[in-house]
């Protein structure tokens, strides 16, 4: 995804995951939230637990994951069904930013409406997608990216677009790394598979210090990404 070229925004030193109590909706459990919508929060009710146990999901660092205040949530991408173990794996609703062309069929377009999702036109300069991204984080929302911009079905981390850094240097947003190891085995020649899924989500990503030139933290923050990615993948791995 390439954003439009905007004003780099001092980098604040990331805060500390919230200890304050969290509201929860009363049927589905989820964390309350600004932007929540009642379609998230209904499939949130039955949908994760259901997930968790077909793909027998393992999922670790979720401790990383504030309860409140505004989350950037950057993943790997190997499936089309990554957002779902992404919602399923954290208690507040996530707020993607999706390829435009999954709009071109009108009714599931409607859908991924009510679920919070909005478009981006991938290859360009989509000032609307990178404006409605911003003001979700600054209302307190949590918002879904791939940063790699499209699926990686071998398995292997893509290049990470630099557009992620103008999301991640906005003052009080914490981005939390995420991998996604086993997702690109559930459908391989059109056969539909039940792998084993496992989810790392990692400390909050480090900022750039007030010494580094504006014209650089772009550069620093994708950089840190790769870095948190690489560690992540490794971990995995020794877990094996």
């Amino acid at each position: 995804m390439r954003v439009a070229e905007t004003p780099d925004t001092p980098a604040a030193a990331q805060p500390a995951a919230t200890t304050a109590t969290a509201r929860k909706w009363p049927l589905s459990r989820l964390i309350r939230a600004p932007l929540d919508t009642w379609l998230y929060r209904f499939a949130y009710s039955f949908i994760p637990p259901l997930w968790r146990m077909l793909f027998r999901v393992k999922i670790t660092g979720a401790e990383h994951i504030p309860a409140i205040g505004p989350v950037l949530l950057v993943s790997n991408h190997r499936s089309n069904l990554d957002p779902v173990f992404v919602g399923s794996c954290i208690p507040r609703q996530v707020h993607f930013m999706a390829k435009a062309e999954l709009w071109k069929f009108k009714p599931l377009g409607k859908v991924i409406d009510i679920l919070g999702t909005f478009p981006v036109n991938r290859g360009e300069a989509d000032r609307t997608a990178v404006k409605r991204a911003l003001d979700m984080l600054a209302a307190g929302a949590v918002v879904g990216m791939f940063p790699e911009g499209h699926r990686q079905r071998d398995g292997r981390l893509g290049e990470i677009q630099t557009g992620v850094s103008l999301f991640a240097l906005k003052d009080g947003v914490i981005t939390i790394p995420m991998i996604m190891d086993g997702t690109e085995r559930i459908i391989r020649n059109k056969v539909f598979r039940l792998p084993k899924v496992r989810v790392t989500f990692g400390p909050p990503l480090p900022l750039p210090g007030a010494d580094v030139p504006r014209s650089q933290r772009s550069h620093v923050v994708t950089e840190s990404l790769n870095q948190a990615y690489r560690e992540l993948l490794a971990s995995l791995e020794n877990d094996r």
